[in-house]
């Protein structure tokens, strides 16, 4: 009796062992699109085609030919502004708990990947910046409370590029009334927004969600595990908040990583022939922030931010034919700078 419970007790672990190995050597299913994802998706491919339609397609192509000796040269303008963005990320960070800036720039990159591929409002990003950060030693409250930080400052950067940008550039180009009105009353509501939130930090930020949740039965068990993070990752932003100096910091360095795209489009703009000057460029980086902000739940942007593109250079009295050729090396960028973030990620710890 006593074998055959010996071997019954070594049988069960061994399958047990087996289960398991076999479920994590067991590929990963492929996480499906929802419905409305698939939708935007389609609305985004028509309009892409449309735009092709409307198109002199081979004027697209000489515009690009004559440009292509300057392809190797699509990426430099945009490392500007992965630099400013990991330097704003790093001001972030408490003073006395600050992350070395190498390391911050391959998880930048790192992340890039994710916002670049996935229709969330940038969120999975930020997310995907808390994940890296823990793998990499970082106490999570730490991390949590840096991308907090950083999403306030990129947001108030955000809206001031936004806000000035427009001011500068409506004495240069003439914008249809009702379009900068609908402009600017989305930047006083983002304004509303952002000041409620800064409020919300300093007082408390998950203290609401506490007090509601222990009123919820299925919060409750989440709470109790987790209390302890959240209150950690509280007082870890209003430290930071009391810290001006970074906090003003990582302010200045998300615009100016803003203003670094002015470069891209002025350089994008002197590659392909046409008017290159700093208001043209000002005005094309504005309205192409405004316009992804916009149809950030699309994938990829894809076909709003070539539309955008054509309604920016339509404002600035230049063709269709050069505005799709300019937004052909914005995917090229794009593509380019996606590849080297997906190399970048695959180096880093699962």
């Amino acid at each position: 009796m006593s074998m055959r419970v010996s071997e019954k007790q070594m049988i069960i672990p061994t399958l047990a062992d087996a289960e398991k190995t076999a479920c994590l050597s067991s590929p990963p299913r492929p996480a499906s699109r929802t419905p409305v994802t698939k939708w935007f998706l389609a609305c985004g491919l028509l309009l892409f085609a449309l735009l092709l339609w409307k198109t002199d397609l081979e004027s697209v192509g000489e515009l690009l030919w004559r440009a292509s000796y300057a392809f190797p040269m699509l990426f430099i303008p945009y490392s500007l502004v992965i630099v400013f963005e990991t330097l704003g990320w790093r001001f972030a960070f408490p003073s006395s708990r600050s992350v070395q800036f190498n390391h911050l720039l391959r998880l930048t990159v790192a992340a890039k990947a994710v916002q670049f591929l996935t229709p969330s409002i940038l969120q999975a990003g930020e997310f995907m910046k808390v994940h890296l950060l823990r793998q990499s030693g970082v106490q999570v409250d730490v991390a949590a409370a840096s991308v907090v930080v950083a999403k306030t400052t990129i947001m108030i950067a955000e809206l001031l590029f936004i806000g000035l940008g427009l001011l500068l550039a409506l004495g240069y180009v003439a914008v249809d009334r009702g379009l900068a009105l609908s402009v600017t009353l989305g930047l006083v509501v983002m304004a509303l927004c952002l000041i409620s939130a800064l409020c919300l930090q300093r007082a408390g930020l998950f203290r609401p969600l506490v007090s509601v949740g222990r009123r919820i039965p299925f919060l409750t068990a989440f709470l109790e595990r987790h209390e302890g993070f959240l209150f950690s990752t509280e007082r870890i932003v209003q430290a930071h908040l009391e810290e001006k100096t970074r906090f003003l910091w990582s302010c200045v360095l998300f615009i100016m990583g803003w203003a670094a795209g002015i470069v891209e489009a002025w350089a994008f703009l002197k590659i392909l022939g046409l008017a290159a000057d700093v208001p043209s460029a000002l005005f094309i980086q504005v309205w192409s922030l405004v316009v992804t902000r916009l149809t950030t739940f699309i994938p990829g942007n894809l076909g709003a931010q070539e539309a955008g593109t054509v309604m920016t250079f339509s404002f600035l009295g230049l063709s269709v034919e050069s505005a799709m050729a300019f937004a052909v090396l914005r995917r090229l960028r794009q593509l380019g700078w996606m590849a080297a973030s997906l190399g970048c990620l695959a180096k880093l710890p699962r």
